[in-house]
C-alpha cells in the first residue's frame, strides 16, 4: 500500500493498481525484454498521471463546494474520490463532471504540446494520428514528424492521447457507476431508469467491443458493468 497527501488531499494507491496498469501495458505479452519493459513503465506512469489528474479533478471541485477534504484511491479499477460528506444532486453533478473535463484539458495541453514541438499543423496531424490510429495517409509535414520521434516519444504521445482522450470520453457513457452513469443520476430521479439505461449502454458497449474491435477487455469491462446495474434493478424492484 502506497500512501502520500497532495494538496492537503489523501491518496491511496492499491497494489492491484500497478498490477492492472502492468498486464494492460503488455504485461501478457509473452516477450518482456528490455524495451518492452521500458515501455510497459511508460505506460503505467502515463495511467497513474492520467488517473490522478481525474480524480483530483473531482476532489478539487468537490472541496471547493463543500469545504470538506476529499480522498483519493487508485485500485485495480482505476480510481475513486471519496466526497467524504453527502452531496446535494447538484453539488454532485458539477463533481462528477469535473474528472472527465480534467482529463479532456490534460488532452488539449498534450495536444498543444504536440502543436509547440512540431509546428501547428504537423503537430495537429500527430494528434489526430493517434486519435485515429491505423493505416491511413498524412501529409508530408505530419510523416516527418512522426518518422523523427524516438520510440520513447512516440509511446508517450499515444499513451497520453489514448488515456486523456478515450478513456475520458468513455467514462462519459451512461453506465453507472462510471461518471456518464453518475451524471445520469445526479438529473434523473428515476433508479430504476439509471440502471436500465447503464445495463442496455453496457450491453450495447461490450458488444461492439468484442465483434468490431476485438477489445476483449472492454468488452469484459462492460460485461461487468452491464450486470452490476441488471442486479441494482433487481435490488430496487420496481422503483
Amino acid at each position: 500500500m502506497f500512501e502520500f497527501k497532495l494538496f492537503n488531499i489523501p491518496v491511496r494507491v492499491e497494489p492491484w493498481f500497478w498490477l492492472t496498469g502492468f498486464l494492460l501495458g503488455g504485461g501478457l505479452s509473452g516477450t518482456l525484454n528490455r524495451e518492452v519493459m521500458m515501455g510497459i513503465l511508460l505506460w503505467m506512469i502515463v495511467v497513474f498521471v492520467s488517473i490522478m489528474i481525474h480524480e483530483f479533478g473531482h476532489a478539487l471541485v468537490c472541496r471547493k463546494l463543500t469545504g470538506v477534504n476529499p480522498s483519493v484511491k487508485l485500485w485495480a479499477m482505476g480510481g475513486l474520490a471519496y466526497p467524504n460528506t453527502h452531496l446535494t444532486r447538484k453539488q454532485s453533478f458539477w463533481v462528477t463532471w469535473a474528472g472527465p473535463l480534467a482529463g479532456l484539458a490534460f488532452f488539449v495541453v498534450v495536444a498543444a504540446g504536440c502543436m509547440i514541438a512540431y509546428g501547428f499543423g504537423p503537430g495537429l496531424g500527430v494528434v489526430s494520428y493517434n486519435v485515429y490510429p491505423g493505416d491511413h495517409s498524412v501529409d508530408s509535414g505530419t510523416y516527418e514528424a512522426l518518422t523523427s520521434m524516438n520510440r520513447v516519444t512516440e509511446q508517450l504521445i499515444h499513451s497520453l492521447i489514448f488515456v486523456n482522450f478515450w478513456w475520458s470520453l468513455v467514462n462519459l457513457l451512461p453506465v453507472y457507476p462510471l461518471d456518464g452513469g453518475q451524471i445520469y443520476a445526479s438529473i434523473e430521479s428515476s433508479q430504476k431508469k439509471v440502471f436500465q439505461l447503464g445495463m442496455i449502454v453496457g450491453i450495447i458497449v461490450a458488444v461492439i467491443a468484442l465483434v468490431q474491435f476485438n477489445r476483449m477487455f472492454a468488452a469484459a469491462l462492460f460485461g461487468y458493468l452491464a450486470f452490476q446495474n441488471y442486479q441494482r434493478l433487481q435490488q430496487i424492484g420496481g422503483r
